[in-house]
């Protein structure tokens, strides 16, 4: 009796043994799943990370780099391609990376070229003269723009900003000084001007009661951008839209251009919407560019 007792605990012992080691090895076969999981497919990974995290992971890699491209981000953050040019255009906006050149970004803080505007002959001469006045001016537009142009028109009318209450004294400054100026509100568009023979170089006033991004009576980059944009766009400035695309191109590769800051500037003259669409072209993917034109064909 006493026997068979013993081998009954025994056989429990033996039995709880094996229940163990089958548990041991169960959850190490778990882990180590887990773990191949993880090294297999990394989208799972990154794609629940914060934007801090990836901004992270990206500088642990480049930082000491002076540069880093698009597939090189691919190859740390393992994102769709989709993906990671959102991952990249909010890594840009939040400043935690910059982006120097066409599909190229570092962590470092780029020493930017001294970049001067190389004024037209006439508003090198408006800008003289009203400097002495003490009136609120700037000029904007391709004058502050042409550094960055291949192919600079000869003549071209001077984008003249004034405050409302000062532009008929301006005018009149300008005047007595031999400078022609056409008021805005006076024409429609600048094939008008252009019939007006009578007037060669000339500028043109426009009332505002925005100065925040001028310094010296000149246009930020940003602000000048817009400017052109609009006069190019809505009013047949004489200057191709291609030349204009050139212009922008060179900004972007030479300089750090303030995007958030456009797209403000362009609000104030409604056509934040162009803007934006500019300044994101690069993360707009081929799908959305083709369900855009095909809603647009829609609608003809």
């Amino acid at each position: 009796m006493q026997t068979i007792l013993g081998n009954k605990k025994s056989q429990r012992s033996y039995l709880r043994l094996f229940i163990v080691d089958c548990l041991a090895i169960l959850c190490h076969e778990i882990a180590g799943s887990l773990d191949m999981s993880k090294t297999k497919d990394p989208l799972n990974l990154t794609g629940r990370l914060k934007l801090d995290d990836k901004a992270a992971l990206l500088r642990k890699r480049f930082q000491d780099k002076p540069d880093f491209t698009i597939s090189d981000a691919a190859s740390v953050l393992q994102e769709k391609q989709s993906t990671l040019y959102w991952t990249l255009h909010k890594l840009t906006n939040k400043g935690y990376i910059s982006r120097i050149g066409q599909g190229l970004y570092s962590f470092q803080n780029r020493r930017e070229e001294s970049i001067q505007p190389i004024l037209s002959t006439l508003a090198s001469g408006i800008l003289n003269v009203l400097r002495e006045t003490g009136h609120d001016f700037f000029i904007s537009g391709l004058d502050i723009l042409a550094v960055f142009a291949e192919h600079v028109p000869e003549t071209y009318p001077v984008l003249l900003f004034a405050g409302k209450s000062d532009a008929d004294e301006v005018t009149n400054i300008l005047a007595r000084n031999k400078i022609d100026v056409v008021p805005y509100a006076n024409i429609q568009d600048y094939p008008a001007i252009r019939q007006m023979s009578s007037i060669g170089e000339l500028a043109l006033l426009i009332p505002t009661q925005e100065f925040t991004y001028a310094t010296n009576g000149l246009a930020s980059f940003e602000k000048a951008f817009v400017d052109l944009y609009y006069e190019v766009s809505r009013r047949d400035y004489p200057l191709s839209m291609q030349e204009l695309v050139r212009i922008y191109l060179n900004m972007r590769r030479r300089m750090s251009l303030n995007t958030n800051r456009m797209v403000k500037i362009a609000s104030r003259r409604n056509i934040q919407q162009d803007i934006r669409h500019i300044v994101e072209y690069d993360a707009i993917t081929d799908a959305a560019m083709e369900f855009v034109n095909i809603l647009r064909k829609r609608n003809q």
